[in-house]
Parts: structure tokens; C-alpha cells; sequence
């Protein structure tokens, strides 16, 4: 079965509300400033559209009867049968009244009787069911023309309807009045807080779709239920008091003044992984993760300290050759370290040192390097390892990210086993499924991984996750500010 395909029958499972839950709340504390930032948007855009684009319209309404029928001579005889009349006809009436409103006739009768080109307004009408009894509306931008209009078109309208309905006549109710404000004018308060509240909903949309899609191992057990990769432990946060953050930020278990759970965790998964290693015989074991920023360097270091609290001899490589950065926790010194060993320009005698604090022996470089697989594909690198494995009860490779570059698994290939570090909720599950699949390739055994950032309700340890503190002087990727030495 392939990565992709263990990873799509995983994602069959039923989703953890959870974990989708935790992910909405991380997003909403990560972006946060982006609800806002869009409820501000929204609520500009709505006073804007309303406020730039508005056009005030005025309308004047009448309100009247509609006498239809025959000529009688006596008043009260006419008004007894038209009434009787009109309410039989209601249903057509309502009908036809705004059908010869609409009419091309009674828009030419009303331009004719105001002299003009043509109609700056529209009429409507809309009867009251089951009566005779008839509101008409004009709607206009300018006030007056909205009465002159409705005026007109109760002036021409019996005339226009007679070839329709017959003779007709309106008995007023509500006469025509010139309107004194609009009757659209906008609540820009309410429009604005409208817009604040549809741009914080589109905010909360995007983060919910950041935590459904996210993907990312949320518990220890995850990679070990898809790849059956064991997990070696957990690692604790260890947290800087902010007076204390300008110092260098070095990450260890022989720092007192660090978690004891920090050292216990480490003293754990170095147990773990050196047992692993002696049930195979092996000596080198290679420390990797998928991306930069999840503890690689900080993790590897202290299980070499781990080791040699449990009284091996130790040798710890900085073999993430684009970097160089692991000397600078060790010592303040240059020093040649493994590229200079395997290009010759330096003795493995000479280059490697001993931490007397922790009782190490180290192998670290001060500039970074480039084109580092040809290095790597060197007979003197194996040469090397084969050295050292003979000198050493265990020897710790800390190498660049699986993901990132090839430097992994060709250094892999030389290893007797792998320890993979993972950040809690840091990186997409198939992104490290692919790393992994890649170092399986190489045909060494991945002892397990150590998965650190665990949330409080995660985790026996408590609230920690790496990102606090940084991982020494671990940084992003590409050349730093030592490129202008950069050993080629």
C-alpha cells in the first residue's frame, strides 16, 4: 500500500471534532487580526457603497376609488350602481389598471400634458383586493416632478382607459403632495455594522476552512495508526522568562533552570532509541524531521547529553552542512568539523572536540557549505563514519530536514537507525508521510519519532510545543549571514 493510499484511508475516519475544534481554536488565536481586518473592510465598503452611490428618490402617492359605467340621471341612483358595479369588476380592475399604466399611451398622454421629452420617474399602482380602491405611486429624484407626474396621471388616465374599461372616474381620498424627504434615505450606521458583521463572518469562514484543512499530527498515535511508526515520547515546552529572552537561548537538560520533565522526556527517548539501536547492532543513529523549526537540532543534542548521562562515550556530528549552526551551543571557538574532515583539510583527530560540561565529544563546523551532496557522496564521509563507529558507543548525526533537500537520505543510507522529530500541529500529515516514505527508501529502519507541542489535554506533561523557544539558533533555510564564507 502506498503513502497516498494508507493517508486516504485514514482521512475515511470519521473526522475528530476535537481536533477540528482545537484547529479553529489555534486559527482564531493565530488570525485573529484577520476577522478584524475584514470586518473593517466590510464595514467600509458598506458605508462607501451606500453613502458614495446614493441617490435620494422621493415618492408622492394618491390614493382613490374608481367609478366605472353608465350615465343616470339621478346622482344617488349613478353612485348606487357604479359602486355596485365597480365591486363585481374589482378582480379586473386590479388587472387592467396596471396594465394601461405600463401602456406607451399614458406615457405619451402625460408627457404631452407636461410638455416634456420624457418621464423622470415611474409609476405604479396596486389595488386593495376585492374593492375599487386604488394607490398610486411615483417615484422620482426630484420631489416636485414626483407630484407633477402622479397629478398628471390621474389628470390623463380615464381619458387612456375608456377604450379599455370604459368611462371611469376617481374619487379622492389621499390627493398628491410634493414629498419633503427621501423615502430611501440609508442608515449608514446600520449598513456599516451590517458590512463589519458580513466581513467577521467571512473572517470566521477562512479559518474554519484553515482548521478542516490543516491536517496536521494532533496526537501521538496518529502516524503510528497509518505507518506503524512508534512513538519514542513526548517533549515538554520550556519556557524563557521574557527579562531573559536576550540571552542566547540555549535549550538542555544540563540547564537547571529548564523543566526536570524536559530532561526526564529526553532521557526517555534516548533510552528508547539507543536499545533500538543495540538490538540491531547499530552505533549511528541520524536525527531529521520534515521542515525546519520543529526541534531537530535541540532534540539531538540533548539526546547526545541523554547518552552520555547514561554513560556512553558519545560523538555528535553537525551534519546539517548547510547550516553550522550546533557549535555555537558547544563552544565560542571555530572549528573545521565534518567538512573539513572529509574534504582533508583537517584531521578527525584534530576536529574533533570534547564539551567538558557534558562530557561529549562533538564534530561541528563554523561556516555553512555548499553543493553538500557532492560531500556527501565522497568516499571519505563513509570512511569517516566507519572511524568513528569503531571509537564511539553512539554516534548522532543531526541532519537537515527530510523534506528540504536529499542531504537526509543519502546520509540515512550510512545510519543504523532514525530518530524523526515531530511538532505537535506544525506540519501536514502527508508532507511528513512523503518525508518518511522517502527515508524508508533508503533502507534504514526508523526507530520512531518524538513528538513535542502537546497540548494540555494531550499530553501527561502539560500545555508546551517548541515554537516558544525557539531551538537555539536554528533557523530558516538558505544561506545566513555567514555567506560571505561559505565554504564551497
Amino acid at each position: 500500500m502506498t503513502v497516498d493510499e494508507r493517508l486516504e484511508d485514514r482521512e475515511e475516519l470519521e473526522i475528530d471534532l476535537g481536533i477540528l475544534l482545537w484547529n479553529f481554536l489555534q486559527g482564531l488565536a493565530r488570525f485573529w487580526w484577520l476577522v478584524i481586518l475584514l470586518a473593517a473592510l466590510g464595514s467600509a465598503a458598506y458605508y462607501v457603497k451606500n453613502s458614495q452611490f446614493y441617490t435620494p428618490m422621493y415618492q408622492s402617492v394618491a390614493s382613490f376609488t374608481v367609478m366605472t359605467g353608465g350615465n343616470s340621471e339621478n346622482g344617488q341612483e349613478e353612485g348606487s350602481y357604479n359602486f355596485y358595479y365597480d365591486t363585481t369588476t374589482a378582480g379586473q380592475l386590479a388587472k387592467t389598471f396596471p396594465y394601461i399604466l405600463g401602456s406607451s399611451l399614458l406615457t405619451d398622454a402625460i408627457k404631452e400634458d407636461l410638455g416634456v421629452d420624457s418621464i423622470n420617474g415611474s409609476i405604479s399602482a396596486q389595488a386593495v383586493s376585492d374593492s375599487n380602491l386604488i394607490t398610486m405611486t411615483v417615484t422620482s429624484s426630484d420631489p416636485q416632478d414626483a407630484k407633477a407626474i402622479l397629478e398628471s396621471a390621474i389628470k390623463v388616465y380615464p381619458e387612456v382607459s375608456r377604450f379599455v374599461i370604459g368611462e371611469t372616474k376617481f374619487n379622492m381620498i389621499d390627493v398628491p403632495t410634493a414629498p419633503k424627504e427621501p423615502y430611501n434615505q440609508p442608515n449608514f450606521v446600520k449598513k456599516a455594522v451590517k458590512g463589519a458583521l458580513l466581513g467577521a463572518a467571512a473572517g470566521i469562514f477562512l479559518i474554519v476552512l484553515y482548521a478542516f484543512f490543516r491536517k496536521t499530527v494532533q496526537t501521538p498515535d496518529e502516524l503510528k495508526n497509518v505507518m506503524s511508526l512508534p512513538c519514542l515520547g513526548n517533549l515538554p515546552e520550556m519556557k524563557q522568562k521574557a527579562r531573559k529572552k536576550k540571552r542566547r537561548r540555549d535549550i538542555s537538560i544540563l540547564n537547571k533552570e529548564f523543566s526536570q520533565r524536559f530532561k526526564e522526556s529526553l532521557l526517555s527517548i534516548e533510552l528508547k532509541a539507543e536499545r533500538e539501536l543495540q538490538d540491531k547492532n547499530g552505533k549511528i543513529l541520524l536525527v531529521t524531521s520534515t521542515i525546519s523549526g520543529e526541534g531537530k537540532s535541540t532534540v539531538a543534542l540533548n539526546m547526545a547529553y541523554a547518552a552520555a548521562l547514561h554513560e556512553k562515550k558519545v560523538l555528535f556530528i553537525d551534519a546539517d552542512l548547510r547550516k553550522q549552526t550546533d557549535r555555537r551551543c558547544l563552544t565560542e571557538t571555530e572549528g573545521k568539523g565534518l567538512y573539513g574532515v572529509v574534504t582533508g583539510k583537517c584531521s578527525l583527530e584534530k576536529a574533533v572536540e570534547k564539551d567538558g560540561r557534558s562530557g561529549i565529544s562533538f564534530l561541528c563546523g563554523s561556516l555553512p557549505v555548499r553543493n553538500v551532496p557532492a560531500v556527501l557522496n565522497r568516499p571519505e564521509f563513509q570512511e569517516t563514519l566507519r572511524r568513528v563507529r569503531g571509537e564511539y558507543d553512539l554516534v548522532i548525526l543531526d541532519s537537515p530536514p527530510a523534506e528540504m533537500f536529499e542531504d537526509a537520505s543519502l546520509m540515512a543510507e550510512f545510519s543504523d537507525g532514525i530518530c524523526y522529530v515531530i511538532r505537535h500541529d506544525f506540519v501536514q500529515k502527508r508532507r511528513i508521510l512523503e518525508s518518511l516514505a522517502g527515508l524508508e527508501s533508503s533502507g534504514t529502519t526508523i526507530l520512531g519519532y518524538a513528538f513535542n507541542g502537546v497540548p494540555l489535554h494531550k499530553g501527561r506533561y502539560g500545555y508546551y510545543g517548541y515554537g516558544r523557544y525557539g531551538y537555539g539558533y536554528y533557523g530558516k533555510y538558505g544561506y545566513g549571514e555567514q555567506d560571505e564564507e561559505t565554504q564551497s
